[in-house]
């Protein structure tokens, strides 16, 4: 048989053992994210209930995310670096094992540790700097090991899975709380973590077996020539104050950032405000309001397929739109949710344009940035970002109290609006350019 006769055959067959092996690769990091996601909401709820047990005083509960909130802001400033100079996957799996190790310290029933409101904050705390970093390591490991394309549907897909996860885990949650009460349930959450740790290795081990992948040179490759030797040695990688220097001076990340940074405040603040403008303004019980929440994760879980579906350029003109169906949302929300079949559907174009944006623009980071330098590049806007929409969330609350939940609604409805506008004028030049600082490699 001849060549050419072969060619068709082998084209038959290299498609379909690509297209399973893409569907494997997107099964197994969807339970990674579905395991990470309900271990998240066991803890988190956990450590709420164990400080109030101990206290009494519902202050002591925003103590420990505000604890956790601050050292969340300092990982993402000093973790990037790390993950850039070391192996991200190595920080993962360290990551996985502290909170295992925390989780099981102390729901064993060490009455030390589950009898002190400091020793929870402690606990919490750490659970939250070492689950960041291990985001962090997540988030720059990714583009090292999946093309442009793959990136785009692992990243749409996970999102769809964590909002999956976000609305079934408060469930799982109390159902945990009530059969293991107290300190117990941190158990479920370190079983949950191990699994998640399994999954990982199973998600790398799928990855290597991409077919048709070719495996990286070493960065060090031996010889007898020592002058060559230190030719090849790598060169330092540049210091958080020169990376941060580079974004403050070129002009399309200043821009990215800006508009990034005005656009997550906005989005963050609406979403964690929804439960106060259901019942303080829209006169709705407590219960309903909660029901209620579950359309905007409807919309999210639609918003990751989405993702999915676009591809490496659809993520650009997303973040215009995204924000845009956000805003709408928001005002829809606002002025006319009063009529809860309108309500519902507000709350789903809300969700669905959280979720498109906040990935796009996530995506956007990992595949313009520098490789070497994603870690620091990452961590430093993530801290920015975080810092604006801590103050924002803060004032909001006041805000609320003030002047009531429609017109700050209204607000920051066209607030997002503005946003999309300024999207808008993110251009093919702006895009280019944030390829093009002076840390990037030169073609």
């Amino acid at each position: 048989m001849t060549a050419t006769e072969q060619e068709p055959k082998t084209g038959r067959t290299v498609l379909p053992t690509a297209s399973r092996w893409l569907t494997l690769l997107l099964v197994v990091f969807a339970v990674l994210v579905m395991s990470r996601s309900m271990s998240e909401g066991i803890y988190d709820i956990a450590f709420a209930n164990l400080a109030l047990d101990l206290s009494g005083l519902v202050s002591t509960v925003g103590l420990v995310y505000c604890v956790g909130y601050g050292v969340e802001v300092v990982a993402s400033i000093a973790a990037g670096p790390l993950l850039d100079r070391g192996n991200p996957k190595t920080v993962l799996v360290v990551a996985y094992l502290v909170k295992i190790g925390v989780f099981v310290l102390i729901g064993i029933g060490s009455t030390f540790l589950s009898s002190h409101l400091w020793a929870i904050v402690v606990a919490a705390a750490t659970v939250d700097l070492v689950h960041h970093i291990g985001e962090m390591a997540l988030f720059v490991l990714l583009p090292r090991i999946l093309d442009a394309k793959t990136l785009v549907r692992v990243q749409g897909i996970g999102g769809t899975i964590r909002s999956a996860s976000e609305l079934l885990s408060p469930v799982v949650a109390g159902l945990v709380i009530a059969l293991l009460p107290g300190s117990q349930a941190l158990l479920v959450a370190a079983g949950l973590q191990v699994l998640a740790l399994a999954v990982f290795a199973g998600f790398i081990a799928v990855v290597a077996r991409q077919p048709g992948a070719t495996h990286p040179k070493p960065a060090h490759t031996p010889t007898s020539d020592a002058g060559t030797a230190a030719e090849e040695q790598p060169a330092p990688l540049p210091s958080r104050r020169v990376v941060a220097r580079t974004l403050a001076t070129s002009p399309a990340w200043r821009r990215f950032l800006t508009f990034h940074a005005l656009t997550v405040l906005a989005l963050s603040t609406v979403i964690l405000s929804l439960l106060s403008l259901m019942r303080e303004t829209l006169d709705m019980s407590p219960a309903r309001a909660g029901s209620f929440l579950a359309f905007s994760t409807i919309g999210a879980i639609i918003g990751g397929l989405v993702v999915a579906k676009a591809g490496p350029e659809g993520i650009y003109s997303s973040l215009r739109w995204a924000t845009a169906l956000a805003g709408a949302g928001t005002l829809t929300a606002a002025l006319f949710g009063g009529t809860q079949w309108i309500l519902a559907g507000a709350l789903i174009l809300f969700g669905l344009g959280f979720t498109v944006y906040l990935r796009s623009a996530g995506l956007l980071v990992q595949l313009r940035a520098p490789a070497a330098l994603l870690g620091t590049w990452h961590g430093l806007l993530d801290a920015v970002i975080r810092v604006v929409s801590a103050g924002a969330i803060l004032a909001t609350g006041f805000l609320f109290d003030r002047f009531g939940g429609r017109p700050v609604y209204l607000f920051f409805g066209a607030l997002l609006l503005l946003t999309a506008a300024l999207w808008s004028t993110f251009g093919t030049q702006d895009r280019q350019n944030l390829g093009s600082t002076p840390l990037h490699p030169t073609p």
